[in-house]
């Protein structure tokens, strides 16, 4: 038996910062059940293809996620532990214009099998007719690629952000800084390029962008049956949000407070408020470059026992800037006037 103070160091925890779990050594745990629906809730629907042909097809939405997805760390390695069936609904046309419906089930995703090798199902609930068959095998096809590479981006954030954390700081690495939350890099970023602009001060701030990176602006409209300010405390309470988008928040409603929605996929900061009229944030998807946010600008127009919600969106990644309008309408204002009673809701049929 070792003596006292000459056993293997990493069993040694006295006087340590995290003696809890000197060097990482013990089993640490953290699911991401939770987390992984949100994410996957935004990243799986709406997303489309053609073959060229005529004939179209999109994901709508997730019917169901069920499984359990759990991250640990043992000896400083970060090992993932993830089986979980993925069920939803999609819909396209033939190059006639008929109208086609369907499922599609995910059943196999898990930690065994690489993702180029996750099965995706797809049936028809339209009647079968030659040229529907082709919508469905196009939908298996290219649809299935499409759901494989959102797949890869929802691993990628499992390993390299949600469990990050899971790895203590030890005494023989250094100790990182506080945590930079939205507030605070949105503020950096637009204050260094406000310097770059006038041509003088330090840019190291301002994230880095490829050359080829490319940001462009839409605009969206919905008209909603409630009022303005039934509208504006929909956006801007906590609980609200939580019920329509079903799935954790964090909402801090005040000029520079921070916000997250879908268990932290989007996150950013209020810039101005004006009850009933209208929200300007400053606002990005978790997975998007370092520091980078767009604008969103949404302005409430008071109709007369409706309103009509117009957005303005700036500085989005080009090649998500279909995904991220369908986002809109799909993930949160349909899902409001199916759950707070603003209108019709829900209704995925053509």
């Amino acid at each position: 038996m070792a003596k006292w103070g000459e056993g293997d160091a990493r069993w040694i925890v006295e006087e340590r910062e995290d003696g809890t779990n000197a060097d990482n050594w013990h089993w640490t745990e953290k699911k991401a059940t939770a987390w992984s629906e949100g994410v996957l809730k935004t990243l799986l629907p709406n997303l489309a293809t053609e073959d060229g042909k005529g004939n179209s097809c999109q994901t709508t939405e997730v019917d169901s996620i069920e499984g359990d997805v759990i991250a640990n760390c043992r000896k400083g390695k970060l090992i993932f532990f993830y089986e979980v069936v993925i069920k939803m609904k999609w819909k396209g046309e033939t190059a006639d214009g008929t109208k086609v419906n369907g499922t599609l089930t995910i059943p196999n995703l898990s930690e065994e099998q690489d993702i180029d090798d996750i099965d995706v199902n797809v049936k028809l609930t339209s009647d079968e007719t030659p040229e529907r068959r082709k919508v469905k095998d196009l939908m298996r096809k290219k649809g299935a690629d499409l759901i494989r590479v959102q797949l890869e981006k929802w691993l990628k954030q499992l390993k390299e952000e949600y469990a990050v954390d899971l790895v203590k700081p030890t005494g023989k690495s250094a100790t990182p800084g506080g945590a930079t939350g939205p507030a605070k890099v949105a503020a950096e970023t637009k204050k260094a390029e406000a310097k770059k602009s006038s041509g003088g001060g330090d840019t190291s701030a301002v994230p880095t962008k490829s050359k080829e990176a490319k940001f462009v602006s839409f605009s969206l409209s919905e008209e909603f049956s409630c009022t303005p300010m039934d509208l504006f405390q929909a956006i801007c309470t906590e609980d609200r949000v939580r019920a329509y988008t079903q799935s954790d928040c964090k909402i801090d409603a005040k000029v520079g407070g921070e916000f997250t929605m879908f268990s932290g996929n989007v996150q950013g900061v209020f810039e101005s408020l004006e009850p009933g009229k209208l929200i300007k944030q400053a606002w990005r998807f978790k997975h998007w470059t370092a520091g980078h946010f767009s604008t969103v600008t949404l302005k409430i127009t008071d109709k007369g026992g409706k309103c009509q919600l117009d957005l303005h969106q700036e500085g989005v990644p080009e090649a998500e800037a279909e995904s991220t309008k369908a986002g809109w309408k799909a993930n949160q204002w349909t899902r409001m006037k199916a759950i707070l009673g603003f209108g019709p809701g829900l209704g995925f049929s053509f």
